[in-house]
């Protein structure tokens, strides 16, 4: 499955997709690709989002990919190391 993602994601964010993400790999999806070309900051919410997404996935025999994210994504991603665990790829 794939979600894409626009504007920023930080804690004020809607739950609504992480809630949403999980209920389709409670249906069986396994594999997740996080569309970030458009998400414009992250935060430390945002991160943990990811790694809670990424385990449910590894549990489930599948894997989460965060394809495009600009700088302002992938900054933080790298600064937490969270790029050795999460696969983070370019266009």
């Amino acid at each position: 499955m794939t979600a894409t993602l626009t504007g920023e994601w930080d804690v004020l964010a809607d739950g609504s997709l992480v809630a949403e993400l999980n209920a389709l790999l409670d249906e069986g999806y396994r594999n997740v690709i996080i569309d970030a070309a458009a998400l414009t900051f992250c935060d430390s919410a945002c991160l943990g989002h990811l790694v809670g997404l990424h385990r449910r996935s590894a549990e489930r025999g599948g894997w989460l990919r965060v394809v495009g994210p600009a700088l302002a994504v992938r900054r933080p991603i790298e600064l937490t190391g969270l790029d050795q665990v999460l696969e983070v790829r370019d266009r």
